[in-house]
Order: structure tokens, then sequence, then C-alpha cells
């Protein structure tokens, strides 16, 4: 669980350091595509030199990674960002912090693989609607799914719902660097088409803003998707959706502490409901635990 509360942290706050980016001189198609393709370069440098076996993937496993890729990761990234262009920040955050419903109904009716607990209800009834009073304060006013962000902001959940359940899934088989590296790979080729090289060096930037771009990829990118892709692999699949409701919470934090933005006690009542949603799954899993404890000591 902790991984995965580092990972969301990371994300919370590169969100209001994207956003100090968006208001500067920075477009946001480049921000999000070089966030990506600068972590792939990395990791693959880096394994190029260290450890070769991490490219290893079967060739018929390997349209997982590039839907995950493709359309967990680039596709999430893309239609969440073109709801906050058409519509809302506080939509899109909205929309796609819904998944976790998604992913419950899938794991629990679906593939069956998790049990439906109250609890785990309770916990995320809190987070919802913790996220929706951190985001909104309480007001319908900011949500507002109009013209195309009718489509992108829903796409945007079902594509964060899908990377949650099929990484999940992947990771049973493959090890987290792996499944990094490929997917990322996939995540760099789309990009490319989107917005190609010719494009992006057009923009003539500098040495200091590819240290930007390289630095915001590693704290927003990098490392929260290797704390998150291994929390996952530990975690059941809802859970984690639900822990990822913190990230708006850690947003408008790191929003009101850096860049001064106001907070109200209705925000503050939400956040307080989403921590507590993930406070109980954590007591939930250490009551699993000395359950099991308990059972492996009388036998």
């Amino acid at each position: 669980m902790v991984f995965v509360i580092l990972a969301v942290s990371l994300w919370g706050a590169s969100a209001a350091l994207a956003k100090y980016l968006f208001l500067t001189r920075y477009d946001p198609l480049i921000i999000t595509q070089t966030r990506s393709s600068l972590s792939f370069l990395l990791l693959v440098g880096y394994f190029g030199v260290a450890d070769r076996s991490v490219f290893r993937v079967r060739f018929r496993e390997l349209y997982k990674f590039a839907l995950i890729g493709i359309v967990g990761i680039a596709a999430t990234n893309f239609t969440y960002y073109y709801t906050v262009k058409e519509s809302t920040v506080a939509t899109a955050i909205l929309v796609q912090n819904a998944a976790p419903v998604l992913v419950m109904i899938y794991a629990v009716m679906i593939s069956k693989e998790e049990e439906f607990t109250g609890i785990k209800a309770l916990s995320l009834a809190l987070a919802l609607c913790g996220c929706f009073l951190a985001v909104s304060g309480g007001s319908w006013r900011d949500i507002k799914l109009a013209g195309w962000a009718a489509v992108s902001a829903p796409m945007s959940m079902l594509s964060y719902a899908f990377m949650l359940i099929a990484s999940k899934r992947l990771l049973r088989n493959y090890a987290v660097w792996t499944m990094l590296v490929i997917a990322l790979g996939f995540a760099t080729v789309f990009w490319l088409f989107v917005n190609p090289p010719w494009v992006v060096f057009s923009k003539e930037y500098g040495f200091s803003d590819w240290g930007i771009f390289l630095g915001f990829a590693v704290a927003s990118i990098l490392l929260p998707y290797i704390f998150f892709a291994s929390g996952l692999k530990l975690l059941e699949v809802t859970t984690a959706g639900i822990i990822t409701t913190l990230e708006p919470v850690v947003a408008i934090t790191v929003a009101w502490i850096v860049l001064g933005e106001a907070i109200n006690a209705i925000q503050i009542c939400g956040g307080i409901a989403v921590i507590a949603s993930v406070l109980l799954l954590q007591m939930r899993r250490n009551h699993l635990r000395n359950l099991l404890r308990s059972h492996h000591h009388g036998q």
C-alpha cells in the first residue's frame, strides 16, 4: 500500500507542477509527450547496460504491452488533458477518478478475482464523495460535460480503468521493469504519430527546457509508475484503484502550499474522507493478515 501512496503523492505533486508549466510557456501536449518518451529512454539506457533480460517478452503477448502503453498510458493522459482543455480541471479529475467503480465491477462480477465486502464498498463510496468535495468544493458549477468533453472524459475513465486491470494481469507473469519498459515504449511510439519529432524540434527548446522536461518526466511518470506497478503487484486491483483517489487531494494540498491557491473547509472535509477510505482499506488488510497469522499458528 505504501508504494501506491508514494506513486499517488508524486502524481498529485506533479499535477500542481504541470499547472505551473502550462501557465508559463509550455504546450500541454509537449509536456505529456516528453514525460513518457524521456522516461522510456532513461529505462532503455539503464537496462541496456545493466540487464537486457528486461526486454524479453513472449511475442504472442506483445499486444498486451501495446494496449497498456497506448490505451492505458498514452490515451489516459491524452483524454485527461483534452478534457481539461475542453472543459474544466474538476471535470477531468472527477470523471477519471470514477474508474475504481468500473474496476470493482469487473473484479467482483466479471473476472470474479475479488470478493465483494462492505468495507471495500464503503471505502469506495467515501473515496468518491471525498474526491468530489475536495475537487469541486461541493458545487456542481465547474462540472461541465459538454461538447467533445462528453466523449473525452468518459474515455479517460475507461482507459484508466483498463490500465489498472490490464497492468495487474500482466504483472502476474512479468517483472515490474519489463512491463514499464515495453509499455512506455509503445506509449512513446503513439506520441510520435500524434506529435512527430520535427514538430517538437520546431519549437526550438533549449537545454534548460529539456532539463525541465527531463525532471518532470522523472517526477511525474518514471518514479510514480515504478512505485505504482510495484504496489499493484502486491495489492488487489480495486484497493489500488481506490488509493489513487488520493491524487487530487495531494494536488490541491501542494497547490495550496506552493502556488498559494485557496482551499476551503468543504475541500478539507473531502480530503479527510479520501484519507479515511484508505485507512479503512489498511485496517481491512491488517485484519486479514492477523486472521492468516492466527490460522497459521493454529495448524
